[in-house]
């Protein structure tokens, strides 16, 4: 009976539905690729179908994420249930016009974005492309509609019932047929399932009355957060863009390899963000939210923390066992990328796109910009691929102490308030001094 209820408590909590969400969008993920790897596909194939993902993910990423936080950052500022569910409906409308607009230009700039970004000369499997293009970015408002209407448990429902059908679609004809386009089609049926699903859920709320005015609020809102998340996503390409520069194809491997921050911090740090905006907006008071954003982080820090010191301290050997011992220099990157959990784990950008400053999320997104770019061509002369992979990790520390400096500027609110200070430094410090004996160790091998 206990567990009964600790299921259905867990399920009732915002943050919860939302990670669990995201972590099964990566599981399913991981999952397919695994699959794959054993199933009739050749290594091109299955280049084919990361590529298809990737350049799917590259040209809606960032617009999506900002409309999403926009929409959650001004839900509650919406007194009635009618203009509610308008906001709704603007923002998908809205966001289908940015497929719309992406999918003609992919029609017309075809063979120099497929060269840019896929060394293709033409889309693989345009038809299917063209189609996933149109109908996927929009369906990711289908668990944050639950989340703002406070329908968390139906967050859990829809992520099991279509992640499952996802991972059957396509990982069924993998071991049935030898091609690649049966598997694409099932991503693509499972996104259309999405999408009615979507419609469903609007077509039921009665609100399906496109206004303009809405449209230009929430661009107003969204635009500095696409901006950002834009910048923000163009980072991993300039250190592509450096090494494929100054180093050989054998680096660019090795530093490809390694330069992956840890996936569970990444999806548990950003589904946290997201659930603490509407909450905030919705709070009677600031003080509660706060409470809430520093217990609910000292939570993630309490699991993401020790798993990444664990990490840090096997990743040599791991990387020889998934990859081979070439790639053992891999791991020193990833060790740098790993001391990424230490700002990703304050949240003061959740506290301004709530409070709508969005406009200084921006500016510390361009500080970050620059300081990355000029760090990665400094300490490269020193360190190497080493040290554009710590650049990374200044850049992303200051960032994070800008928008904690606005925070404070603008709402006096003071770090301490959001932060778990004592324990953040503790595990900062373990970390840190763990990735130093770890990497001089490794140095006097």
């Amino acid at each position: 009976m206990n567990l009964f209820k600790k299921a259905e408590t867990f399920t009732h909590n915002p943050v919860n539905s939302l990670q669990f969400i995201h972590l099964l969008r990566f599981t399913t993920l991981f999952l397919i690729s695994v699959a794959f790897a054993k199933s009739n596909y050749s290594v091109t194939d299955i280049g084919v179908y990361e590529k298809f993902i990737y350049f799917a993910g590259a040209l809606s990423f960032f617009w999506t994420n900002g409309i999403i936080q926009a929409f959650l950052s001004l839900y509650h500022r919406y007194s009635s249930q009618l203009s509610q569910n308008k906001l709704i409906a603007n923002c998908i409308s809205l966001s289908m016009l940015f497929s719309i607009i992406i999918v003609a230009i992919l029609l017309v700039f075809e063979k120099s974005l497929s060269l840019f970004f896929l060394n293709n000369e033409q889309l693989p499997y345009k038809l299917i492309f063209l189609l996933y293009m149109t109908f996927a970015p929009v369906t990711f408002f289908i668990e944050y509609i639950y989340l703002v209407k406070k329908q968390y448990k139906n967050i859990f429902i829809y992520g099991i019932s279509t992640y499952v059908i996802q991972l059957l679609l396509l990982i069924v004809p993998s071991f049935i047929y030898n091609n690649l386009s049966y598997s694409l089609w099932g991503l693509l049926a499972i996104t259309i399932i999405r999408f009615i699903w979507l419609i469903f859920i609007v077509s039921n709320s009665h609100s399906f009355n496109l206004n303009f005015y809405d449209w230009r609020i929430i661009l107003k809102n969204s635009s500095p957060l696409i901006l950002s998340a834009f910048i923000a996503g163009s980072l991993p390409y300039i250190d592509g863009i450096l090494v494929a520069s100054y180093y050989n194809d054998n680096i660019f491997a090795i530093f490809r390899y390694g330069a992956r921050e840890f996936p569970l911090s990444v999806l548990l740090a950003n589904a946290f963000s997201n659930a603490m905006i509407p909450i905030i907006n919705s709070s009677k008071s600031i003080t509660a939210s706060l409470a809430q954003i520093k217990k609910k982080s000292l939570q993630l820090m309490h699991v993401l923390f020790p798993v990444s010191i664990i990490l840090l301290i096997s990743s040599y050997l791991l990387f020889e066992i998934a990859f081979n011992p070439y790639f053992r220099e891999s791991a020193k990157i990833f060790n740098v990328m790993l001391l990424l959990i230490i700002p990703r784990m304050v949240f003061p950008q959740t506290i301004l796109i709530a409070k709508r400053y969005q406009n200084l999320t921006l500016i510390a997104s361009v500080v970050e910009w620059g300081f990355k770019l000029f760090c990665s061509l400094w300490m490269m002369t020193f360190w190497g691929i080493f040290g554009i992979a710590m650049a990374t990790v200044v850049a992303f520390l200051v960032e994070k102490i800008v928008l904690a400096f606005f925070v404070y500027k603008q709402l006096k609110i003071v770090p301490k308030h959001y932060i778990p200070i004592k324990w953040f430094i503790f595990y900062s410090t373990i970390l840190i001094i763990s990735f130093i004996i770890i990497e001089y160790s490794n140095i006097l091998v």
